[in-house]
């Protein structure tokens, strides 16, 4: 057996290959890596369990649905058929975009908004369409100039009546509160406005009088009328039974008792 070298100490480590080293801290790495994968799987299969458990319907019920808006046209019972698919779910488990989508799909409501409050109520807060006139012979217009038909059982009463294409209706409104004021202001009031498929306009007041506006020129034709009114309330004792005012420097007149008469 040889004697240790003087100065040399027998038990020391001898220094390691460097490809050694580089494999030693390699699998150091991936065994890191390792651990770090499995607690991500952990945390993540716990995540599933527990929104699963959030979401039972048993964990945490939804106990009441609370209405924040008075509604005046919108029916309990739609209100059940729109809500009740959608709330079997627990108190964190509630779709609330879907709920608020389903509130939309009913006619009377423009639009609805849908929240959780801790720990167990839905609040749904629904603004319904303003109707201000009838849209037709099967629909409602809006304030906001959107048609909307809801059952016919629930329109409100006395509104006024404008007819048109659909695509027109906003223009159809338009006219509406532009004219009925004018007339308004001679004693005359309102009652529908129709854009026939010949895009020519035709006025209808309370009384059943009956104002051709044609295709062109409708406000300044309107205008000739009103300045012409109390003329023609001098002219004669019998009313009015319609007004065409399609000529281009005046109008022809038909009264109640079938005469008829040109301006």
């Amino acid at each position: 057996m040889r004697a240790p070298r003087r100065g040399a100490r027998p038990n020391a480590r001898q220094p390691q290959p460097a490809r050694f080293r580089r494999f030693a801290a390699g699998f150091a790495k991936l065994g890191l890596v390792v651990v770090v994968v499995a607690g991500i799987g952990g945390i993540g299969a716990g995540g599933v369990y527990g929104y699963r458990y959030l979401s039972a319907p048993d964990t945490f019920p939804l106990q009441s649905v609370r209405f924040d808006s008075r509604l005046e046209h919108v029916r309990q019972a739609d209100l059940r058929v729109a809500l009740d698919p959608l709330l079997g779910q627990g108190f964190w488990g509630l779709d609330i975009a879907a709920i608020r989508q389903s509130l939309e799909t009913l006619p009377w409501v423009s639009t609805a908004k849908v929240r959780r409050i801790w720990p167990a109520t839905l609040q749904v807060t629904i603004r319904e369409h303003r109707a201000v006139a009838q849209w037709n012979d099967d629909g409602l217009l809006s304030a906001d100039n959107i048609v909307f038909r809801p059952p016919a059982e629930t329109w409100p009463e006395g509104l006024p009546e404008l007819h048109g294409p659909d695509g027109r209706a906003k223009e159809v409104g338009e006219h509406y509160r532009e004219w009925g004021p004018r007339l308004a202001e001679v004693g005359l009031k309102l009652q529908s406005v129709t854009l026939d498929a010949r895009e020519s306009w035709r006025l209808e007041l309370v009384d059943g009088v009956r104002l051709e506006l044609g295709r062109h020129e409708t406000d300044e034709r309107l205008r000739r009328f009103i300045n012409a009114l109390n003329d023609l309330r001098a002219r004669s004792d019998q009313d009015l039974l319609a007004v065409d005012l399609r000529y281009p420097n005046g109008f022809a007149v038909r009264w109640a008792d079938g005469s008829g008469d040109n301006n």
